[in-house]
């Protein structure tokens, strides 16, 4: 028996004594191969629509991004059942790594933001619209001891790389301005992505407020973390963000205290 024959032999014993079905006289085999094929042209397409832009710039660096995708498919692979959440496990996996070749400086300083900007745009995209789930209680007046209803999906997301500045376009090979950028991502009322660049206490008071503090704790909070008092021209900077956030349909109001 040549190495093939025994190898088929091998897979039809250990479907039969899974009790799968008779495949006795089925050349297991080949068809195997293809499922192979199908099942990882499927995770493939999935992690390419994703991270289209984060692949084309880092196969420019001898096929990296499909190299760094095939290990993680041959060392770990994803343990999700939903084709959307590869991407994500794919990229915690590589984190580490990638992580090691940018301090080397064998990838771009942006890799890892780019990447993350990506998934972070697409998940908003894909998130359940609850606009209309408004909370049990009616949704009432802004106030200090309130916290704030949001209408999701909506998070906020910090870079060390303005790569959302860069064109959708995966063609593009402009380099993202390396400074720290906080964004607001969310929907609009027509469904559409949007994204919000927040000044450093714009960030830290949405963070506190989508975790849901009260306006008055997420205030202070704030203002604690960034080493700033709390005068009146705070109390005006934060009153034109969540006049801004309310024009743009991501604050509804308040909602009563339970």
């Amino acid at each position: 028996m040549n190495q093939g024959d025994d190898d088929e032999a091998r897979w039809h014993r250990a479907i039969a004594e899974a009790c799968l079905a008779d495949v006795s006289d089925a050349p297991l085999a080949p068809r195997l191969a293809l499922y192979r094929r199908l099942v990882r042209n499927n995770l493939t397409g999935v992690t390419e629509k994703m991270l289209p832009r984060t692949r084309a710039r880092l196969n420019e660096r001898e096929a990296f991004f499909d190299a760094s995708f095939g290990e993680f498919l041959a060392n770990r692979g994803p343990r999700t059942h939903y084709l959307r959440d590869v991407p994500h496990e794919f990229l915690a996996w590589a984190e580490a790594s990638w992580s090691a070749l940018i301090r080397a400086g064998k990838l771009p300083r942006w890799a890892l933001d780019l990447a993350r900007h990506e998934l972070a745009e697409y998940a908003i995209a894909a998130a359940p619209d609850a606009r209309t789930q408004l909370p049990q209680a009616p949704v009432q007046d802004i106030a200090l001891d309130r916290p704030i209803f949001f209408a999701e999906p909506v998070r906020v997301v910090r870079y060390a790389f303005a790569v959302h500045e860069l064109l959708e376009d995966p063609a593009d090979r402009t380099e993202p301005a390396a400074r720290a950028v906080a964004l607001l991502v969310y929907r609009d009322a027509a469904n559409d992505v949007e994204q919000l660049e927040l000044s450093p206490l714009g960030a830290a008071l949405t963070e506190r407020l989508l975790a849901g503090s009260s306006l008055g704790e997420a205030v202070t909070a704030a203002c604690a973390a960034l080493g700033l008092r709390r005068t009146e021209a705070i109390v005006g900077d934060v009153s034109a963000l969540l006049a801004n956030l309310a024009d743009r349909g991501v604050v509804l109001g308040a909602c009563a205290r339970d």
